[in-house]
């Protein structure tokens, strides 16, 4: 315990640093050199875990725009790496030492490199107030003090560690965050650009995270919060219109950036799901790498995650997860299964498209399960589904959950070219079309009309002008 409240002290009387932005004194426990080596750490592990994106034109693109906004930021000494990963997640975020992401799932929903511009000045805003070095050192020193009070549970120095280490992805308060978009805000002003700017991206993600809810209802799931700080639309947050203000009248505008085509940039852009996660195409979906097709009821949604391929029942109803593993031992598929699985009910040896495989029922966690496995090549697809009511009539959902199943397969040499992905494009509105109209024929597969509304700023209601350039998906 003597040793525990040294090291408190300790932490307390040198863990102080001048804050680049406010030069006040913080309470931190990196130096600048541990906070780079810090993100130099975490950078690759972002790397291992996340792809690319294979557009050099996008990455250079983004890249300059990041850098000249950060010689206006108040860590110009920094070198900053900006990077667009490939994922449709609607996000972005920085890490400590200046690397900053964003993903090409949240560069499809902005309209111009105003917005653009916001977004990557509200992560360097971050970094320059040193949020993530707050937050960490933060948990290190309340480890400090939980290690003190809970001496006796056996908590060791790794768990303290990885509390820490955990501070740095969990996001950020209000205040931070709000913090963030003051910068952010004076750094694109001062680089020739207007704050309107950082408004007009945090109405892009309000309208995400009001889309948001709907999509969660449809699942039966918690919906999306995509940046924590506004309750209600940024338009009647009085804070933050304050701040936009502050910025207009208390700093010197950087010469006007040339209206650059950022449309026109992003033309050809992948949208939603990349080849190498498998393109969903209605109620089917295509996945060339693998040779894989599967397909759901007509009126189910497919959810394609990082690590699963989820089939969902109106209003999440019943659920279907398929995951891929490597085959490991030689043994039958029914081998497979029951490695896992005792106390098997309506067990069938399974022949599809010259695959072997097997499925069962059992009852697990307190509710009735589907269980399959399907062995293609060297893989071992495998399928669970279960209801979300535990007490629901699952034999009204079984055979449902039996013709997902029975539908993986081969692609044929036709269905190839469905396994390539979604991308941008623009498109000038004709005489007499609506959203609903070019909604109609479009490939996106969920809710198009709200998410071509999304795309372009017109969510939920707002009505398209003759003549107008918008995003449409192909």
């Amino acid at each position: 315990m003597k040793r525990l409240v040294f090291l408190f002290l300790i932490l307390s009387l040198s863990g102080c640093a001048v804050n680049p932005v406010t030069g006040k004194q913080d309470f931190v426990v990196l130096s600048e050199e541990q906070e780079i080596q810090m993100g130099r750490e975490y950078n690759a592990q972002i790397l291992r875990q996340y792809q690319i994106y294979e557009d050099e034109k996008i990455q250079n693109y983004v890249q300059s725009i990041g850098e000249s906004l950060a010689k206006k930021s108040h860590r110009p000494n920094l070198i900053y790496r900006f990077t667009v990963l490939d994922s449709p997640e609607i996000n972005a975020f920085a890490l400590p030492g200046g690397y900053i992401y964003i993903n090409r799932g949240l560069m499809a929903y902005m309209s111009s490199e105003e917005e653009l511009a916001a977004v990557l000045g509200h992560e360097i805003g971050h970094v320059t107030a040193r949020h993530s070095v707050r937050q960490y050192s933060q948990a290190q020193l309340m480890g400090v003090l939980s290690a003190a009070i809970e001496i006796n549970s056996g908590r060791t120095a790794g768990d303290l560690a990885n509390l820490a280490s955990g501070a740095l992805l969990s996001g950020y308060g209000r205040e931070m965050e709000l913090e963030a978009d003051d910068l952010g805000a004076q750094y694109i002003y001062q680089d020739g650009y207007s704050p309107q700017g950082m408004y007009d991206v945090l109405a892009v993600l309000k309208d995400q995270e009001i889309y948001s809810k709907k999509v969660a209802k449809q699942r039966g799931i918690e919906p999306r919060n995509y940046h924590g700080v506004f309750a209600s639309h940024p338009s009647n947050d009085k804070r933050l219109q304050e701040i936009l203000d502050n910025v207009s009248q208390n700093f010197v505008k950087g010469t006007n950036k040339s209206k650059s085509n950022y449309l026109a940039m992003i033309e050809g852009m992948v949208f939603g799901d990349s080849q190498q996660a498998g393109v969903t195409r209605g109620n089917e979906f295509f996945h060339g790498p693998l040779n894989l097709y599967l397909s759901s009821p007509e009126n189910w949604e497919i959810i394609n995650n990082a690590n699963s391929l989820v089939f969902k029942a109106p209003f999440g109803e019943a659920t279907l997860q398929v995951t891929l593993e490597d085959l490991n031992f030689v043994e039958s598929p029914e081998e497979y299964l029951k490695r896992f699985v005792r106390n098997t009910t309506d067990e069938e040896v399974l022949m599809i498209d010259g695959l072997s495989g097997f499925t069962a029922k059992t009852y697990r966690s307190g509710r009735t399960t589907r269980m399959a496995v399907i062995f293609k090549d060297d893989k071992a697809y495998q399928f669970i589904a279960y209801l979300k009511d535990r007490d629901g009539d699952f034999s009204s959902y079984d055979l449902q959950f039996m013709n997902i199943i029975k539908s993986l397969r081969s692609l044929t040499e036709k269905e190839l070219k469905y396994s390539q992905p979604l991308r941008i494009k623009t498109y000038k509105v004709r005489q007499g079309e609506t959203y609903e109209s070019i909604a109609s024929t479009s490939s996106i597969t969920l809710n198009a009309e709200d998410q071509l509304r999304l795309l372009n700023g017109d969510y939920p209601d707002k009505e398209l002008a003759v003549g107008r350039v918008i995003k449409i998906v192909d």
